[in-house]
């Protein structure tokens, strides 16, 4: 069964095709649809998720799934929250969202922060599915671990006394919050098409 992801970010595919234990899993330009990048302008992560996965079948009228996550951290009111990927400007890398996240933080003494991945299916009739999975933990003092992408390097879980950088891929892909979201997901799959590989 093919799948089609909503994202252009081959970090977020590998990681899915993991996770879901399903290599048939497709990128828009795997299938000749280049430039793919809808406006992410919804007032929640499952308000983006399924304006990702809607464009997506729109274009292709196929299984179509996305994901939208969020870093929201309790003493800034819930930000990075909804704009976690691009805190620090629009073109912003990885390490500017990180680092301006460090520097908001500097001199707080609540740092507790969690994670939360919304996936949204639309199947080949267009009916919306939605599956959540959360991560608490809280934003470290500096960069630890040379793993991951984002915010993995300062998001420190207290269950496993390291970053999420820290963590090796498949450990991670055992306790984050988008592996509890796919898990969810994959489950529903399995339920409703029994075979996936097929």
């Amino acid at each position: 069964m093919e799948l089609l992801f909503a994202s252009n970010n081959i970090n977020k595919l590998e990681q899915v095709k993991l996770l879901l234990d399903h290599e048939n899993v497709l990128l828009p330009k795997d299938i000749g649809i280049e430039g793919f990048d809808p406006i992410e302008d919804g007032n929640t992560l499952k308000e983006n998720a399924y304006k990702k996965a809607l464009e997506l079948y729109k274009l292709t009228g196929k299984k179509v799934f996305s994901d939208d996550t969020g870093l929201f951290v309790k003493s800034l009111d819930g930000r990075p929250g909804l704009y976690s990927h691009r805190y620090a400007g629009n073109n912003a890398s990885d390490k500017d969202n990180r680092d301006k996240l460090l520097s908001e933080l500097e001199d707080e003494f609540d740092r507790q922060a969690y994670f939360l991945t919304v996936v949204c299916f639309i199947d080949e009739n267009g009916k919306d599915y939605y599956f959540e999975g959360r991560l608490d933990g809280r934003i470290a003092d500096k960069e630890y671990g040379t793993g991951g992408f984002g915010y993995d390097k300062i998001f420190y879980v207290d269950e496993f006394s390291k970053t999420l950088g820290q963590m090796d891929i498949e450990f991670k892909n055992t306790i984050s919050h988008r592996a509890k979201a796919v898990e969810e997901f994959k489950k529903f799959l399995v339920n409703t098409y029994e075979n996936l590989n097929n």
